[in-house]
């Protein structure tokens, strides 16, 4: 099988693999069966595909977030010198991360493509009830150390302002942007995901526990396609009940693991 670039995996938002990184495997190992991207980067390079896994700020805010998404980026590359562009997938807010990366940086000509899964595009009703009820522990947090000021890129009205700022530069950079959303009924959601499932289904309607069909969509000319998975089981994790057509955990990891290297093989050369 043939990608003529490498492929990075860019991770959402408080990334759970770095919270108790004993339990989890760390990023670029031949193991990843405990990595958030569960199993995907060695499927890749089991099928000579280059793939790395990317490593941003846990919780930052997006300025901090794309700034060290380029510069894992530059570290895989060698500068562009290695590879001269690179293929993105992203899950959640990595998608994010990465789209304010490719305008901040001016990265289009170094980008051949953007594949978001589960990406808040137009943000989410449910960071921004989360926000008006807790907004104070981020800057709490922030005395304390701990950078939180991610959540605040999550917002219906940070997304739609940053949506209309980008996009003249998004319609013509020549990148390939296609994106991907996930949606189930609530009796199949991870179990921690169904609070929020309820609060988005009441203002957006379909979701995946965390981000909407609408707001993972983002414009109908990119959206390539809707898969049967919750916010989790979109990176490879079965979290029990229904997800990609089926209740058989062997059956999900052959699914989700099609899914991923059909995405690989109908990225342009």
């Amino acid at each position: 099988m043939t990608v003529s670039y490498p492929i990075i995996l860019a991770h959402g938002i408080w990334p759970f693999h770095r919270v108790l990184p004993f339990l989890f495997d760390s990023d670029n190992q031949e193991k990843d069966d405990r990595h958030y991207f569960r199993k995907i980067r060695s499927l890749y390079i089991q099928n000579g595909i280059e793939a790395f896994h990317s490593r941003t700020s846990w919780g930052g805010e997006l300025e901090r977030r794309a700034a060290d998404l380029r510069k894992e980026i530059l570290k895989f590359t060698n500068n562009f010198k290695k590879y001269p562009k690179v293929h993105i997938i992203a899950h959640s807010m990595g998608g994010l991360d990465a789209r304010w990366m490719i305008y901040k940086y001016q990265m289009a000509e170094k980008v051949a493509s953007l594949t978001t899964i589960g990406t808040p595009h137009h943000g989410s009703s449910y960071a921004d009830k989360a926000l008006r009820r807790f907004g104070w522990l981020i800057s709490a947090a922030l005395k304390l150390g701990l950078d939180l000021r991610g959540a605040l890129a999550l917002t219906r009205a940070a997304c739609r302002d940053r949506n209309e700022l980008l996009r003249p530069y998004e319609e013509k950079n020549g990148v390939l942007y296609r994106t991907i959303a996930g949606t189930q009924s609530i009796e199949h959601i991870f179990a921690p995901l169904k609070r929020s499932y309820r609060i988005i289904w009441k203002e957006e309607g379909e979701n995946d526990g965390l981000v909407s069909l609408e707001s993972a969509l983002w414009k109908r000319e990119y959206f390539l396609k809707q898969i049967d998975a919750d916010h989790l089981n979109q990176i490879g994790w079965w979290d029990g009940g229904r997800a990609m057509g089926t209740t058989d955990k062997r059956v999900f990891d052959e699914n989700i693991q099609e899914f991923y290297l059909g995405l690989a093989m109908s990225l342009p050369n």
